[in-house]
C-alpha cells in the first residue's frame, strides 16, 4: 500500500511539471528569487517549453541606481512571441557603501539558482542561460557573463559601458558628471586617470573578455555610454577570436524607444544571434 501511495505521489508530481509545461504561455510576475526586498522576477516561457528552448536572463538599466524591470518588459515581450524563455529581473541598487557589482553579481546567480531550482517544474533549461541588458544592465550582463562559473551561451549588450579603465572613458565621465556612479558600482573613489583604483578594472567587462558569443549594438551619438566603449570590447573579442557581432546604428543615441524601427531591427537581430547560439 505504501509503495502504490509513493508511486501516485511521483505521479502526480509528474503530471504537474508536463501540466505547466503544456499551457500555451506563461507569465508569472514578482517572483521571489532571493532574500533582499529587490530580488523579485518576471517569468515568461513560451507554449510547449523544452530544456533546448533559449532561456535569457533579461536586466534592466538605470545606471545601476534607479529603474526596474518594467522599463525593458517590450523586449521581454518580444522574446516571448520569438518562442524565447526569460526570467526579466530586479537587482539591488548600487550605493556609496554597501552594495558595488559583487552584490549585484550574487543578484544575478541567485537568479540563475533559482531557475535552475524551478527547471523540472517549468520544463526549462538547467544551464546554458544567455544573459541580456541595456545600459548598466548591458554591463551586468556582459560582467556575469563573462565571470560566472555557469556556463553562459550568449550575451546581448545594448549600449553598455565595460571598460572603467580607458582614459578617454574616464575624462569624459569626469566631464559629464557620471563619475559618482562608477563610483558606486566600482566601491572606491576616483581621483585621476594616472591613478585608477584597480576596483575600476575588477568591475569592468573587458578585463574579463572570453570566448562567450557576444551581440553588441550601440548608437554611433550615444552621449551617455560612448561608442567606444563597446568599439573596445569588439575588438578585444576579435582579438580572442570570439564570436561578436558589432552593429553601430547611425543616428541613434541611449534611447532606443525614441527610434522605435531601429529598435526592432536590433531586437529581430538579437534574437537571431540568441537562438544560433543557445543550443
Amino acid at each position: 500500500m505504501r509503495t502504490k501511495l509513493v508511486k501516485l505521489i511521483a505521479l502526480l508530481i509528474i503530471s504537474s511539471s508536463v501540466a505547466f509545461a503544456q499551457k500555451d504561455t506563461v507569465k508569472q510576475l514578482d517572483l521571489k528569487y532571493g532574500k533582499f526586498d529587490r530580488n523579485t522576477l518576471d517569468l515568461y516561457l513560451p507554449p510547449k517549453t523544452s530544456p533546448k528552448t533559449p532561456f535569457v536572463i533579461l536586466i534592466h538599466g538605470g545606471a545601476w541606481v534607479q529603474a526596474g524591470k518594467e522599463y525593458v518588459r517590450d523586449f521581454q515581450e518580444y522574446l516571448l512571441q520569438q518562442g524565447i524563455a526569460s526570467v526579466n529581473i530586479n537587482h539591488r541598487y548600487a550605493n556609496d557603501t554597501s552594495v558595488h557589482y559583487q552584490e549585484i553579481l550574487a543578484d544575478i546567480d541567485a537568479a540563475a539558482n533559482y531557475c535552475i531550482a524551478n527547471a523540472v517544474k517549468w520544463n526549462t533549461r538547467k544551464d546554458g542561460f544567455s544573459t541580456a541588458g541595456f545600459s548598466s544592465g548591458a554591463h551586468l550582463a556582459l560582467l556575469y557573463g563573462y565571470t560566472s562559473t555557469k556556463k553562459i551561451s550568449a550575451i546581448v549588450d545594448f549600449s553598455g559601458p565595460n571598460n572603467f579603465t580607458d582614459t578617454a572613458t574616464l575624462n569624459y565621465c569626469v566631464k559629464v558628471n557620471l563619475m559618482p556612479l562608477i563610483e558606486k558600482i566600482s566601491g572606491d573613489k576616483f581621483t585621476s586617470v594616472e591613478n585608477v583604483p584597480k576596483s575600476f578594472a575588477l568591475a569592468s567587462p573587458f578585463t574579463y573578455a572570453k570566448k562567450v558569443p557576444t551581440f553588441i549594438a550601440h548608437g554611433v551619438i550615444d552621449p551617455v555610454v560612448l561608442i567606444r566603449q563597446s568599439q573596445l570590447l569588439a575588438d578585444r573579442l576579435k582579438e580572442l577570436n570570439a564570436p561578436v557581432e558589432f552593429i553601430q546604428v547611425d543616428g541613434l543615441a541611449h534611447d532606443l524607444d525614441k527610434f522605435p524601427a531601429k529598435k526592432l531591427t536590433l531586437y529581430q537581430a538579437a534574437v537571431l544571434w540568441l537562438k544560433k547560439y543557445s543550443q
